[in-house]
C-alpha cells in the first residue's frame, strides 16, 4: 500500500523546517572502510526543500547535528552535517530554499 507523504517533519539540530516542501534522502550506499571496527564516512545524504528561513543560514556550513525526519511512512534520525544551500527566487513569487546534509556514520 502506498504511503502518503502527509505530516512529514523535519529537524536538524533541534530545530523544525518550516513549509518544507520537498523532501529526498538516501541512507547507506558508502563504501565500508575500517578493518577492525567497520564505519563510513559516506553514509547517505538528505536534501530539504522549504518556503521558510529555519536552517538556512550560512553560517550553518560544516556544523554537525542531529537530523530528524517522520512521518509519511519514514524515519531517519542520523548525525549530520550541513554541507549546502541553494536559494531559488521566483518574480513576484516565493524563495525556495534547499538545505543539503551528509549523513554521517553514527
Amino acid at each position: 500500500m502506498a504511503s502518503y507523504s502527509t505530516n512529514v517533519a523535519v529537524s536538524w539540530n533541534g530545530t523544525p523546517f518550516v513549509e518544507v516542501t520537498g523532501l529526498t534522502w538516501t541512507y547507506g550506499g558508502g563504501a565500508v572502510k575500517g578493518r577492525s571496527v567497520i564505519w563510513t564516512d559516506e553514509a547517505g545524504t538528505c536534501s530539504v526543500e522549504c518556503l521558510g528561513g529555519a536552517n538556512t543560514a550560512t553560517s550553518n556550513y560544516g556544523v554537525r547535528g542531529d537530523l530528524a525526519i517522520s512521518g509519511g511512512g519514514q524515519s531517519l534520525t542520523n548525525k549530520a552535517v550541513w554541507e549546502s544551500l541553494s536559494v531559488a527566487n521566483e518574480v513576484n513569487g516565493v524563495t525556495r530554499f534547499t538545505v543539503t546534509f551528509k549523513l554521517l556514520d553514527n
